[in-house]
């Protein structure tokens, strides 16, 4: 394993190889979602000249993950602010018990009295509250005793006084004593939701109002303010993410603001089922003092950033937000989170430098109760992990591998020579290994949430084992799959792996350098502005996503795409669901050049393919659009046509 891909990455930090990193496109713009990887429950402020956004970590520690940013693109771990949770034995998977779901819920952030202040609700142990005068810590903690302070925001008024805002359908506020952060009284109730689930507060005071910013949870989630010119009430209800302005393919919902100069901005999760829940950065506009979020006429996918000017570099990898190690520093990157407290005394970095030694904590007969599985974020699009191990110190019966960690689990598992692919320790296909050294490797799509599993005995030549592994989310584990190392006893303690490096790739929705023979799907397509569409290899499972045309001028765009000068004719794939007469129009939309057109095909019941040869060159660094237009002025409607995929041909 080469031990300069911590450095590597590193460097890459916000140019445009890095994006795991960034979402920074180097023009002055940059791309939701604005970090894709696991941060959900937002909470964002300003101190000095730098961001601050804190995220829920649930069971993993060193947890409560807080990031930094000088531009609220480029991002880096700034500190988790939790070492170790030690309210209950299952933090430690001790007497049978975990906490998968539990631990840390939505926290909030503040900065009040030159301390950052934290504050989450387990659900079960309680509510407490972590201070510190530096994002570095040390952190102190402070219990609060009284009431369960779910999803709790908290609020420095313009006095100095510090409030809660807290609760599920039923919202209560609870002023906290500024010194012992206990609470002063009682907690009030000072709103009751027209129907249940609103939950996720933040809570600001902006000019003559009170708001807070809140959710309702499942399907029919968004973005709902609440406000008020009392703290106390009576407040109004008003829905301020509209449908019209999402266009993100999935719901957005739960979301914080954060002033930008005299603008306003939010960071607001997505539901990416196998990923978890990814942050957006969505613009706000004050509408009747209602702050509005994403623009109705407009799409939210590629904007103006909301600070200009190039972005300063992040720093060491210490600090990435996930990516490669070699595991030559002097103590683990911030990037790394185990699964439950750790046992610290079962892993080192300096037994073997330059490796990561994994002990066995824990006898047991499963991954899901062993200690010390250590993990990292899975980033999309897409990403591939691959790790080299030296598993010749492991006993009799010992388990260790690579596994992608949520509900159900993936590993591939060596044991006693063999090694396995296991769903939910399910075993599903094996191989005898001769090797006590070999590589692991998970390819991981997320936007299908599929996964491959891999194996090699020289670093070259991968073999597949076992299925495909389709991931999931779900609400008894309550995070997005991570790359995870483990290694665990079902006999006795005393064996150990050496990770020699793990090296991570992400890669974009798609290169923006078309060739002959790619095929463009036409998904993930901007509403109006930009658009970031993705390439299907020709050997890949079509996807039966599309996109739909059902007004006379429908269009859709890509932007700043690269071509050969010898594209001819594009071929689409096409279904015509009850239109008539209507025609496909390709547009150079810098110089208003029609490129090509051609008559769509009266409806049918599949998809089918058309020709549309060119009339000018497909022109490079511009944004092509395509439009279906009604060819009939009489007609009163066009009807739908949806387009699957675009190839490029001689």
């Amino acid at each position: 394993m080469n031990k300069k891909i911590a450095i590597f990455a590193a460097a890459l930090v916000w140019c445009g190889g890095a994006w795991s990193q960034s979402s920074d496109n180097g023009d002055g713009t940059f791309t939701n979602p604005v970090i894709w990887g696991d941060f959900p429950d937002p909470d964002v402020i300003m101190v000095d000249d730098t961001y601050y956004f804190v995220s829920t970590s649930m069971h993993y520690f060193p947890g409560v993950t807080i990031l930094q940013s000088k531009d609220l693109v480029n991002w880096e771990i700034a500190a988790n602010v939790v070492d170790e949770f030690k309210e209950h034995p299952g933090y430690d998977l001790a007497q049978g018990q975990n906490r998968y779901a539990q631990g840390q819920w939505a926290t909030s952030l503040r900065h009040l009295n030159g301390k950052f202040l934290v504050l989450f609700n387990t659900n079960s142990e309680g509510t407490y509250l972590y201070s510190s005068p530096t994002i570095d810590g040390p952190w102190s903690q402070t219990k609060i005793e009284g009431h369960q302070l779910y999803d709790p925001g908290m609020l420095v008024d313009d006095d100095g006084r510090l409030y809660v805002v807290h609760g599920n359908t039923d919202i209560f506020v609870t002023e906290l004593d500024t010194v012992t952060y206990q609470e002063k009284g009682p907690a009030q109730q000072i709103y009751r939701a027209h129907r249940g689930g609103l939950e996720g507060n933040r809570a600001y005071r902006i000019g003559d109002y009170y708001y807070i910013y809140c959710t309702y949870g499942g399907d029919q989630s968004g973005q709902t303010c609440l406000r008020s010119r009392s703290l106390y009430g009576p407040y109004e209800e008003r829905e301020v993410m509209f449908e019209a302005g999402n266009r993100a393919e999935r719901n957005l919902h739960q979301a914080c603001m954060i002033p930008v100069g005299d603008k306003w901005w939010s960071v607001i999760f997505q539901d990416r089922d196998g990923l978890g829940r990814i942050p957006w950065l969505i613009p706000i506009y004050w509408v009747n003092d209602w702050p509005i979020m994403g623009n109705p006429t407009d799409g939210i996918l590629t904007m103006s950033k909301p600070i200009t000017g190039a972005p300063e570099p992040l720093g060491e990898a210490y600090r990435t937000l996930a990516g490669s190690d070699d595991f030559s520093g002097p103590e683990l990157a911030l990037k790394w989170q185990f699964n439950h407290n750790p046992d610290k005394s079962k892993y080192s970095l300096t037994e073997r430098p330059g490796y990561l030694r994994l002990r066995a904590a824990t006898v047991t007969d499963s991954l899901v109760k062993a200690r010390n599985t250590i993990t990292q974020r899975i980033f999309g699009p897409y990403s591939q992990a691959t790790a080299k191990i030296d598993f010749s110190h492991l006993r009799r019966g010992d388990r260790a591998g690579l596994v992608i960690l949520a509900k159900p689990f993936a590993t591939l598992t060596y044991q006693d020579g063999r090694l396995a692919m296991t769903v939910d320790e399910a075993e599903k296909a094996s191989v005898p290994v001769k090797s006590k050294v070999f590589w692991l490797r998970a390819q991981v799509d997320g936007l299908t949430d599929m996964v491959r599993l891999y194996y090699s005995e020289n670093g070259i030549d991968f073999q597949e084992l076992g299925c495909p592994f389709h991931m999931e989310f779900t609400n008894k584990y309550f995070c997005g799959n991570r790359y995870g190392l483990f290694c665990y006893a079902t006999q006795s303690l005393g064996g150990y792996i050496d990770v020699d490096g793990i090296e991570v790739e992400q890669t974009p929705l798609f290169s923006r350098a078309v060739n002959r023979g790619d095929v463009l799907q036409a998904e993930w397509a901007d509403y109006w502005c930009n658009t970031e569409p993705r390439l299907l290899e020709a050997t890949a499972e079509e996807l039966r996503q599309t996109v739909a045309f059902v007004r006379d001028g429908g269009m859709i765009g890509f932007h700043d795409l690269e071509f050969p000068l010898n594209i001819n004719s594009l071929t689409f794939r096409v279904r015509n669901h009850d239109a008539h007469n209507v025609m496909l129009e390709a547009k150079d939309n810098a110089t208003g050049h029609v490129l090509g057109k051609v008559a769509l095909p009266e409806s049918a019941d599949d998809y089918i393919d058309v020709n549309m040869p060119l009339i000018e060159a497909l022109p490079s660094g511009t944004r092509l659009e395509f439009r279906v237009w009604n060819r009939d002025w009489n007609q009163p409607s066009m009807g739908r046509v949806d387009i699957d995929a675009i190839t490029f041909n001689d």
